[in-house]
């Protein structure tokens, strides 16, 4: 998936070790999603959702997509991937940065029919992925009691 160029990318700091922050969000298992599980999608559209599969990856229904979401973790490599609709991948790595941790989240476009019609759906992506990183940091300034915000 690297050598595809992203249809946008956004990055974060969070003020917390690497370490840490790539142990909350690679800390995904079966079962049900909530803070101690998956916690990147604890605040996703279905609070009942329930990964299935393991340990490196998952699936789960949501309401609305027949295929459901795909999620991908690498701890080693301190990465997660979710996989949604038809042409949808966001990977999200934890890297080391001087005030701790850097997160860099980037869409992909893995439609394998179609794909021309992708940025015409996508439309409006980055300002949606800026968002969601953003409640994502919010939940982890919360959680890690540490500042963590956009670059």
């Amino acid at each position: 998936m690297a050598a595809k160029k992203p249809l946008c990318t956004v990055n974060a700091v969070v003020e917390a070790p690497c370490g840490v922050v790539a142990a909350l969000l690679t800390g995904v298992s079966a079962g049900p999603v909530g803070p101690d599980n998956a916690f990147f999608l604890a605040d996703g559209p279905d609070p009942a959702m329930r990964l299935r599969g393991g340990p490196n990856e998952f699936r789960a229904a949501i309401a609305g997509d027949p295929n459901g979401i795909r999620v991908e973790v690498d701890r080693a490599q301190a990465m997660l991937a979710v996989e949604g609709q038809w042409w949808f991948r966001a990977e999200c790595r934890v890297l080391p940065h001087p005030k701790g941790s850097r997160m860099i989240q980037q869409v992909f476009n893995v439609a394998t029919t179609g794909r021309w019609m992708v940025p015409m759906i996508a439309r409006g992506v980055e300002g949606k992925q800026r968002q969601s990183m953003q409640r994502l940091l919010d939940r982890i300034s919360e959680h890690l009691s540490c500042s963590a915000y956009l670059e």
